[in-house]
């Protein structure tokens, strides 16, 4: 099989940023919220409603379909925006959220959280979405994993730490109580932490069973799992000294694992789909009893061979998406979530731009090729999912 050789890089960048969205401090979560808490100056981007009206292409589905609540740009209205595609074409919208932790120690919660919390929550009704909150506690930073965003006094500390224990679980709880969503992940790609801190991992993985009790405790319908980096999880990279494959850490979370949930960016392995092994996502149920979801999904749509025409990179990304919702209802997972809506124009020259254009739709709000795959599959009737095996 042909892989891109520049695929090392390329992961590399894309997943501090996609993965990561706001390396460092400030989240792209904590900076959304700050905005849909405290409102931003109108940016004028195209509204989701001028889009044509998703038509289906027949039958029904068995699987949820969702997008982030990742804004195009750091306005008000564009997250707002973010929340209207997803009711568009899907049935759910998902949100990240790095812990607040200094508001989780103290018990004091700040007019940023609680105002985000009411209208997050508003937004999701309005456009009759479940929601799907994850909550997403370590960050990558110059190549190095740490726990994300601490107060300056615990930088450095793991999850063996009193607060930080207490304040985990805290947030999981207030989750759980405030915003009652249907799926919740405990720990992002949290296969990719244990590469480099095996002992912090085992931690977080005692970490995770008590919120994971604590939780069903508010929440007892809630589906709560962690997500894992698929192609990591494989063994697929780095491409220059591959890892082994991961998949003994799924046993680490039973029995208190609902779903296992990947999060998936081939494009960064593959510029053309039709590569793909055909076992890429079919090897799932062989590595769990459990449901199957996509919590994060993107394939760019500037990925092309250099041989390709001017227009390959949308056409690849749309051939992806054809297959990787079949693959969905033919393995019956959950849902799938893509992870970037629209192209953010944030992310400017950053040198990110394959995950500046990883959206369904450019930064204009015109839609690419891969938008009306997934609305005509968005307009399709869910079927009542299979019973939790």
């Amino acid at each position: 099989m042909k892989l891109a050789p520049e695929a090392d890089c390329r992961y590399n960048q894309l997943r501090s940023a996609m993965q990561r969205p706001f390396a460092g401090t400030l989240t792209l979560a904590i900076c959304a919220a700050v905005f849909v808490a405290c409102g931003a100056s109108r940016d004028g981007n195209p509204s989701p409603t001028s889009l044509p009206a998703p038509t289906s292409d027949g039958g029904t589905r068995t699987f949820e379909m969702g997008l982030s609540s990742l804004p195009a740009e750091l306005t008000q209205e564009s997250y707002e925006n973010a929340f209207a595609l997803a009711g568009r074409a899907g049935d759910l919208v998902l949100i990240q959220r790095t812990p607040p932790w200094e508001e989780m120690i103290s018990g004091e919660l700040s007019d940023a959280t609680i105002n985000a919390t009411e209208r997050e929550t508003k937004l999701a009704e309005d456009q009759e979405l479940d929601l799907f909150v994850a909550i997403d506690p370590t960050e990558e930073v110059d190549g190095q994993s740490e726990i994300a965003a601490l107060p300056n006094r615990l930088r450095g500390a793991g999850f063996d730490n009193p607060e930080i224990q207490g304040a985990f679980i805290a947030y999981a709880q207030y989750v759980a109580e405030n915003y009652q969503p249907k799926y919740l992940a405990l720990g992002i790609e949290i296969n990719s932490y244990q590469i480099q801190h095996q002992d912090d991992f085992e931690r977080f993985v005692i970490l995770y069973h008590r919120a994971y009790e604590a939780v069903k405790q508010l929440s007892p319908d809630t589906l709560v799992f962690p997500t894992f980096q698929y192609e990591e999880l494989q063994g697929l990279l780095p491409l220059t000294d591959p890892r082994p494959p991961q998949w003994n850490l799924i046993s680490r979370f039973e029995p208190r694992i609902d779903l296992l949930a990947i999060s998936s960016f081939p494009s960064l392995l593959y510029p053309d789909p039709q590569v793909i092994p055909d076992s890429y996502y079919a090897q799932l149920p062989s590595h769990t009893k459990r449901p199957i979801a996509i919590a994060g999904l993107g394939y760019a749509s500037d990925v092309a061979p250099e041989t390709a025409g001017p227009t390959a990179g949308e056409a690849n990304q749309a051939s992806f998406l054809r297959r990787v919702l079949a693959n969905a209802q033919q393995l019956n997972m959950r849902f799938a979530v893509w992870f970037v809506g629209q192209d953010p124009g944030f992310v400017g020259d950053s040198g990110f731009q394959s995950f500046r254009h990883t959206g369904l739709l450019n930064e204009d709000g015109t839609a690419k090729q891969a938008w009306s795959v997934w609305a005509a599959a968005a307009a399709r009737s869910v079927a009542t999912p299979a019973p939790q095996r």
